[in-house]
């Protein structure tokens, strides 16, 4: 009878001990699977800051070997400088004189009106604390502000990280990457623009408002995305089961709703009170746009005119086809943004196309190229297929010297 209550203990023990050793084979398990999921969002995380990087790096390189290919002057101030061409001189003088009064005795009526004050801003207060020439310093901000776009723009490629590079290589070493690293707005506009839609999809408003305010204070089409803004409000508010009738009452019971709407636009307002008190003309950036040739007309027309400027020699379009084509592609991705969902993305990124269109195609390739949601769906289409992927990566970074070369020669589809 000892015997047999012996043999139960043991038994007992040996079956607590197996369960133990279970117990701790399960633990090591999942600190195994912990490590690995750490390993790999660290991993994802180097990549994500790495691939910026690395294009910008690589960028700067092909643009200074174009620069160098047509300058005998190799210091990195002279490479900038060559890089600063058309709106970039308007900025300079911002950043560095302000904007003018009126009128200007024995000057041009061309003020500097036309071109918001936030970026100039921005490089200006940099300068103060860096003493050293404009250009250099707008130039290094272009930069910055172009891969910290990269960063805020990866969670709005849902993990894609083939697509993700393509971006990356766009701003910062393709074919138009020298718009996205000089003194012109759009690296801040990029930025601010993926900062809004980053929040949206977070259904954070307030950040959106902030960063709407300080978009309408970049360019004037920036004010345009309270629209998307106002689009997502309602998506989620149908998305919870309620009707469209009762939207209104629901948004006038958010407080923060309300106030991420309100603000959106106050760049834009603080700048014509700016105007108003200093020019005494709160739209003097509107209407200063006849002195730059840009009067209201028939968008159709323009683009008709565009396309049926056809080159007298040779067979590459002309700057003002390039400039129609450009258009018409930047609307034909804004409806692609529609039809897959993104209705606020398609219809700030269409109205940001049509308004500048109203008056002529001037600058409208720069245009396009500057709307971030545009430039995120051509680099998620052009990912679904490996081979395609490569190809446009090589004839991006292939492109981005003989753009270069072109930009710094002044080619007007450019401008």
């Amino acid at each position: 009878m000892a015997k047999g209550r012996t043999n139960k203990l043991a038994t007992v023990i040996k079956g607590t001990g197996h369960a133990s050793s279970l117990t701790d084979q399960g633990k090591h398990f999942e600190i195994s699977h912990d490590r690995r999921s750490i390993d790999k969002r660290l991993l994802e995380a180097s990549a994500v800051v790495a691939v910026p990087l690395l294009f910008a790096i690589s960028g700067i390189a092909i643009r200074y070997a174009a620069f160098a290919s047509v300058s005998a002057e190799p210091d990195f101030e002279s490479y900038a400088r060559a890089l600063c061409r058309w709106d970039c001189h308007w900025y300079v003088d911002i950043s560095e004189l302000g904007y003018e009064s009126f009128p200007i005795p024995n000057q041009s009526n061309v003020g500097r009106w036309g071109f918001f004050p936030l970026y100039p801003m921005l490089v200006a207060g940099i300068r103060t604390v860096f003493p050293f020439p404009t250009i250099l310093v707008a130039s290094i901000t272009s930069i910055a502000c172009s891969y910290a776009a990269c960063l805020v723009a990866w969670p709005l490629f849902g993990k894609n990280m083939r697509a993700y590079v393509l971006y990356c290589a766009f701003l910062l070493s393709g074919p138009f990457s020298f718009h996205f690293t000089t003194f012109l707005t759009e690296p801040l506009f990029v930025l601010l623009t993926s900062c809004v839609f980053l929040a949206l999809k977070r259904s954070n408003y307030l950040v959106a408002g902030v960063s709407s305010a300080l978009l309408s204070a970049t360019r004037l089409v920036g004010v345009l995305v309270v629209f998307a803004t106002a689009i997502q409000m309602f998506q989620q508010h149908r998305g919870q089961g309620n009707t469209a009738l009762s939207f209104p009452r629901w948004l006038l019971s958010r407080p923060d709703l309300l106030v991420a709407i309100l603000i959106s636009p106050a760049g834009l307002f603080a700048y014509i009170l700016f105007l108003y008190v200093t020019v005494g003309d709160g739209f003097a950036f509107l209407h200063v746009q006849r002195a730059f040739g840009r009067v209201a007309g028939n968008p159709l027309l323009f683009l008709w005119d565009g396309l049926s400027a056809v080159p007298t020699t040779g067979w590459l379009p002309t700057a003002p086809q390039w400039s129609a084509l450009a258009a018409l592609t930047g609307l034909a991705l804004s409806v692609v943004l529609a039809v897959r969902g993104q209705y606020g993305a398609g219809l700030f990124c269409a109205v940001c196309i049509i308004l500048p269109l109203i008056t002529n195609l001037a600058s409208m390739v720069r245009y396009v190229i500057g709307l971030a949601p545009l430039i995120m769906l051509m680099a998620i289409l052009l990912s679904a297929s490996k081979l395609i992927w490569l190809a446009i990566l090589v004839l991006f970074l292939g492109a981005c010297y003989f753009m270069t070369m072109a930009w710094i020669g002044g080619y007007l589809a450019l401008v």
